[in-house]
Order: structure tokens, then C-alpha cells, then sequence
């Protein structure tokens, strides 16, 4: 298919100004990358992340068996003891066999006393513990895993409301720079009228009070130009420290963003889904739903088993007398505690209605702010036409008027009203892009349209 050549300069636009648009987003994206890289309070937020990813690992190692060495020594005097009369028994029998045989073969005994606290004696063991049986071990690892979802949840809302701030601020930044400019356009057109007033004076034609109010407006002009670039000084700080970079970092401008201004095609009645506050919420139910699990499983049994080996006796030996192995399985059933967890799964069960109540507000909540950002969108739009016909008016006006003024056809005071009226308009202008580009985050955020990495 041939293109026709009338069509080549219609086509050549349009690739210019969505190259334009693209490159525009580009700088706001790379700014927006660079914020969610270097955000200090994000930083600091991800650090929970962090733990929480170490709580599961925690939680997960619970289920594998647990080894540890147990060595103890004792030497003790004293305490309590108990009498073995072994002579009393004995002896009367050996000198019965002595006599018997006429011998000295069974020799007497003398009582003892044996003592209960150990001396000398030492227990060194390796322990080995295996839960078998445990159903707290799997809503722990579930109540871990729910909780990791949400601290990854508010790590995306906290990224959700930063790439808002990123945004408004960079729009009034840019805003800030076009006040400037038509400050400074301001500050050109009344030097002009100054010049043309003080060559009407040179000339006999009209007199001093026309220069002195001319030097009025040049004053006047000059103090809102230098407030102006007290103000873009300030925005850039605030955008800067947004980004975790130097407050005088210099910002790549993009004044064509505000041109770039387009009626959004939501809904307003839609719902998103993906609120991270209604995935917070979602995950809190959860961990409480695990939570009532678990406290509800004391009616089951834990079961464990324990195997030792090591070695015990009088004095450090470590021979084959004093080796020993032991083990065993251990049973462990709360069958009754006071009624304590009953009514701790009853606190559980009233914490769960409760955010269930809080997660239908949350979602009317979200719908209200979606539904009334998208009619203060629709509203700024329609400022935005208003004061684009009220721009192009007070321009022509101002036009006019100078060119009577400059017939002698007006007066300095209708000069200087056009002037100030054109002036105003073309700031109010620059203010409601502004308003629309901030309604369209508020929206954009309210929505959670932006794709967060």
C-alpha cells in the first residue's frame, strides 16, 4: 500500500509527538524507578520484610529434630542420706560360714551410709528431640507465611503512595518552572512598556507618571519572579529528598508533561481489587483465623521422641561401664485448663468478625475515594478548558489594548489591567494543568493502576 504524499507530513507529527509523549514518560518513570531504589523509609520497611522472611525460616525449622550436648559434673558434701545396715544383716551370716568352715573366708561388713547428692559424678550426653506430632508447628509456619504476605503488602503500599508523592511533586516542580517563565515573559513585557513610556516622556507627549507607574509594575513583576524561583527552589528540594539525592541535585525538565493531558477512561463505580490496604486486611484475617487453629488445637495430643547416649558415672571415665543409651516417646494432652483456651479461641473469634467488619468499610471507604477523585478529575478537566479560552482571551485583549495604548487611543490603566489579567490567566492556566495532573495521580493511586516492580 502507497502512502500518499499529502499524508506524510500528518504521519510524520504524529511519530514526533508520541515520540515526545514516550520520552516524556521515560524521564518521570526513571524518576519514579529511582525514588522506589533509594526511598530511605522504604529501606527501612524492607528490613521487616526481611525479618519476616527470617521468622518463616524459624518457624520451618521447628520440624526437623533438634541436637544438642548436655554435660554435667558434680561434687557435693553433705545432704541428705540414708543408713544401709549391710553388717547388721550380713555379718551374723558370715560368722555362722566361718565357724562352719573353720575359716576367716567371709570377713565382716561394717554399715553404710550412702548419700543422695551425687560426688564426683558426671552425665554427659548427646540429646536428640524429633517433634512426631505437633499440629502447632503447622499453623505457626502458616501464621509466619500469612504474616510474610503482609508486610510485602505494606511494602507496595508504601511504594503505591510514593510514586504519587514522586509524581505531584514533580508536576508542581514543573509548575514552579512555568510560573517562572511567565513571570519572566511578564517581567520583558512591562520593561518594554517602561521604555516605550519613558520615550513618550523624552518626547514631550506624555507625563512622568506614566514612567513612575510603569516602574511600579516593573517593581511588583520583579518581587513575583523572585518568588516564583524561591518557590522552584523549594520543589526541587522536596522532589529531591523524595528521590534520597542531594536537595540542589539538578531536575531534567519536561515542561511538555503538562500538554500531555488526556480525560481518563475509568469508571468511577469500579472497585479495584488490588487495594494492598484490602490485601492487608485479607492477610490479617488470615493469621487470625490460623491463630484461632491453633489455640483451638489443644485438644489434640503433642507427640514427641527423644533418643540420648553419653556416658555417666563416677569420675570422667568414658569406658564401657559407664556408656548408656536411652530412648523413648513422649506424650504431651491439655485436657483441662481452667476453660483458659476456650475463651482465648472465643478473643480469637470476636478479633475475626472484627476485621471482617473493618474490610466492608475498607472497601466502601475505597469506593467512595474512587468514585469522588474521578469526579474531582472530571472537574479539573473542565476548569482546564476554562482557563485555556480565558489564556487565549486575555491574550488577545492585552494585544489590543497595547496597540491603542500605543496610538494614544488608550490609558496606562487599561494597559496595566490587561497586562495583569493576562498575567493571572496564563498562571491560572499553569495551576489547573497542575490540578489535573494531580487528580490524575490521586485517581491513578485510588485506582492502583500503576504497575509497581
Amino acid at each position: 500500500m502507497k502512502i500518499k504524499p499529502f499524508l506524510l507530513p500528518v504521519i510524520l507529527l504524529l511519530i514526533l509527538a508520541a515520540s515526545e509523549k514516550a520520552a516524556s514518560q521515560k524521564v518521570l518513570d526513571k524518576y519514579i524507578h529511582t525514588g522506589l531504589d533509594s526511598n530511605l523509609a522504604l529501606k527501612q520497611k524492607s528490613f521487616d520484610l526481611a525479618k519476616g522472611r527470617l521468622d518463616l525460616q524459624r518457624a520451618k525449622a521447628l520440624f526437623y529434630p533438634q541436637a544438642g550436648i548436655n554435660a554435667q559434673y558434680t561434687v557435693a558434701t553433705g545432704g541428705r542420706t540414708i543408713d544401709f545396715p549391710i553388717g547388721d544383716l550380713l555379718n551374723p551370716v558370715y560368722s555362722t560360714l566361718n565357724q562352719l568352715t573353720s575359716s576367716t573366708k567371709f570377713p565382716q561388713l561394717a554399715n553404710q551410709t550412702i548419700q543422695f547428692l551425687p560426688n564426683d559424678f558426671n552425665d554427659t550426653k548427646i540429646e536428640v528431640t524429633v517433634p512426631v506430632y505437633n499440629p502447632s508447628l503447622k499453623y505457626n509456619q502458616q501464621i509466619k507465611q500469612e504474616m510474610l504476605h503482609g508486610y510485602e503488602a505494606e511494602i507496595q503500599l508504601y511504594k503505591r503512595e510514593l510514586v504519587k508523592n514522586i509524581k505531584q511533586a514533580y508536576y508542581q516542580y514543573l509548575q514552579c518552572v512555568k510560573a517562572v517563565e511567565i513571570y519572566t515573559n511578564a517581567l520583558g513585557t512591562v520593561q518594554e512598556s517602561l521604555r516605550f513610556n519613558e520615550k513618550l516622556v523624552s518626547n514631550n507627549t506624555a507625563t512622568k507618571e506614566v514612567v513612575l507607574k510603569a516602574k511600579a509594575q516593573v517593581s511588583q513583576v520583579q518581587t513575583h519572579l523572585t518568588e516564583a524561583k524561591q518557590n522552584q527552589l523549594n520543589a526541587a528540594a522536596y522532589f529531591n529528598f523524595l528521590l534520597n539525592l542531594p536537595l540542589d541535585t539538578p531536575i531534567e525538565k519536561d515542561i511538555e508533561i503538562l500538554q500531555q493531558i488526556q480525560e481518563s477512561q475509568l469508571v468511577q463505580t469500579t472497585l479495584p481489587s488490588n487495594r494492598e490496604e484490602l490485601t492487608k486486611l485479607k492477610s490479617a484475617q488470615t493469621v487470625l483465623e490460623k491463630n484461632l487453629r491453633l489455640n483451638q488445637s489443644y485438644k489434640l495430643p503433642v507427640l514427641s521422641a527423644f533418643y540420648n547416649a553419653g556416658f555417666q558415672g563416677f569420675g570422667y571415665k568414658f569406658n564401657d561401664k559407664q556408656f548408656y543409651q536411652l530412648a523413648g516417646v513422649q506424650l504431651n494432652w491439655n485436657l483441662f485448663k481452667g476453660n483458659d483456651n476456650k475463651l482465648k479461641a472465643a478473643q480469637t473469634q470476636l478479633d475475626i468478625d472484627a476485621i471482617k467488619n473493618q474490610y466492608s468499610t475498607a472497601e466502601k471507604q475505597i469506593q467512595l475515594q474512587v468514585t469522588t477523585t474521578y469526579n474531582s478529575y472530571k472537574a479539573s478537566l473542565e476548569t482546564l478548558n476554562s482557563a485555556a479560552d480565558e489564556t487565549i482571551s486575555t491574550k488577545e485583549v492585552y494585544r489590543l489594548t497595547d496597540l491603542r495604548y500605543k496610538q494614544g487611543q488608550a490609558l496606562q490603566i487599561e494597559l496595566i489591567d490587561a497586562r495583569t489579567q493576562m498575567t493571572n490567566a496564563a498562571l491560572q492556566y499553569s495551576l489547573a494543568q497542575l490540578a489535573v495532573l494531580n487528580q490524575a495521580a490521586e485517581l491513578e493511586r485510588a485506582a492502583a493502576t500503576y504497575a509497581l516492580p
